[in-house]
C-alpha cells in the first residue's frame, strides 16, 4: 500500500500521551478506561528480559528486550504505549508530568515508543536514556513486569511500494535508527528478497552514541548488493544537511533513478521537517516520502538547509536523466 506523506509526532511528555483512536491489538488482560485524554487500548502483560546497552560507549541508548506469553503481531515502525511501574524508592518528582500521569495510571509510567523488531512472543524497543521514564526502564532488573498496548502508525516496510521503488533511503537521527535496523533485517530475509536495496544514513551527535555498529557492518558485508550504511557524527562533521554530508544522501552504489527512490525520515523533528520540505521542493512525490518525528517538532526550519537538500536531490535527478 502507499503511505502518503504525513508527520507522526511522538511526544513523550505524559500530558501529551495521545494516539490515533484506533487499535488492532487483540483482547488482553487489563484495559485502560478514560473519559477523556488518552484513548482506551488493551494492555498486554509482559516482562523485561534485558535492557541492553547498544551504543558505542556511553550507555545512553538501550534496547529493551521484552517477552510476553500472549501471542502478538508487530512490525518495525509500529508505535506502542509502553508502561512500567515506578520504582519502590519512588524517586519521581511529585510535581512532574511523569509523576502525575503515573498516579492517574495506577502507578504505571507510560509513553509512546516505536517497535524496533518483534516475534510472536517478544518485542525490542530502542530507547534513549534521557528522562525519568527511560532511566527507570534502563535500570530495571531482569524479570521486571512491563505492559504495553495499542498498535499505531504504518510499519516502515508497509509504507514502501516494491513495485515502483528501486532504492530505499533511511535517514535517521539518534535512536530513530532502531526501527530502521529492524526493517532492514526483515527486508533482507529470503522471503522478501525482492525488496529494493537500502541505503541507511544514521546521524549521531557523538561517536559514542553510534548504535549497533558491528551488527550493521555484518549485515552490509553479508548483503553487499542489498544494503549499505554510513554514519554522520555531527559534532565532528556538522549537521546532516551540510553540503558535504548531503553527498552521503545522494551517492549510492545501487542502480536507481530520481523517481523510483523512496525516503524514510525518522528522528529529530527539525531534521525530519527540513528533509521533508527539501524533498518536496526537489519534486519528490509525496508517496515516496514517509516520516516519523520523535521530538523537537516545533523547531524552526532552516530555510538554507532546505535549499541545500533540494539542490542535492535535484542534482541527482539531473544526473540520472543524463
Amino acid at each position: 500500500m502507499k503511505f502518503l506523506l504525513a508527520t507522526t509526532i511522538l511526544v513523550c511528555a505524559a500530558n501529551a500521551f495521545t494516539f490515533p483512536r484506533h487499535s488492532t491489538i487483540p483482547a488482553s488482560n487489563t484495559r485502560l478506561h478514560a473519559a477523556s485524554g488518552p484513548p482506551q487500548y488493551d494492555k498486554i502483560e509482559a516482562t523485561l528480559r534485558h535492557a541492553e546497552k547498544v551504543d558505542n560507549g556511553n550507555g545512553s541508548s538501550v534496547m529493551l528486550r521484552i517477552d510476553t506469553r500472549e501471542a502478538i503481531e508487530y512490525e518495525p515502525g509500529h508505535v506502542i504505549a509502553l508502561e512500567i511501574q515506578d520504582a519502590e524508592d519512588n524517586t519521581l518528582d511529585a510535581d512532574s508530568k511523569t509523576s502525575t500521569d503515573a498516579q492517574e495510571n495506577g502507578g504505571w509510567m507510560r509513553g509512546p515508543y516505536t517497535v524496533s523488531r518483534s516475534t510472536e512472543h517478544s518485542l525490542d524497543v530502542l530507547m534513549k536514556v534521557v528522562g525519568e521514564k527511560s532511566k527507570r526502564f534502563a535500570s530495571a532488573e531482569v524479570g521486571t513486569p512491563v505492559r504495553f498496548g495499542g498498535k499505531f502508525k504504518v510499519p516502515i516496510l508497509e509504507g514502501i511500494s516494491n513495485d515502483t521503488t528501486k532504492r530505499v533511503v533511511f535517514v535517521s537521527t539518534g535512536v530513530g535508527v532502531g526501527p530502521c535496523i529492524g526493517a532492514i533485517e526483515k527486508a533482507l530475509l529470503e522471503e522478501v528478497s525482492s525488496f529494493p536495496p537500502i541505503d541507511l544514513i544514521a546521524s549521531y551527535r557523538t561517536e559514542e552514541e553510534i548504535v549497533s555498529k558491528e551488527h550493521l557492518d555484518r549485515l552490509q558485508e553479508k548483503h553487499p548488493d542489498k544494503f549499505s550504511w554510513k554514519t554522520i557524527v555531527s559534532k565532528e562533521q556538522g549537521r546532516l544537511s551540510s553540503s558535504d554530508n548531503l553527498k552521503e544522501l545522494t551517492s549510492t552504489k545501487f542502480d536507481c533513478e530520481f523517481d523510483n527512490t523512496h525516503y524514510h525520515l525518522i528522528g529529530n523533528g527539525q531534521m525530519v521537517s527540513e528533509f521533508k520540505q527539501g524533498l518536496q521542493k526537489a519534486g519528490v512525490s509525496d508517496d515516496k516520502v514517509t516520516v516519523e518525528m520523535y521530538f523537537n517538532h516545533k523547531a524552526d526550519v532552516d530555510a538554507e538547509a532546505v535549499e541545500r537538500i533540494a539542490a542535492a536531490v535535484m542534482e541527482t535527478a539531473t544526473a540520472s536523466v543524463v
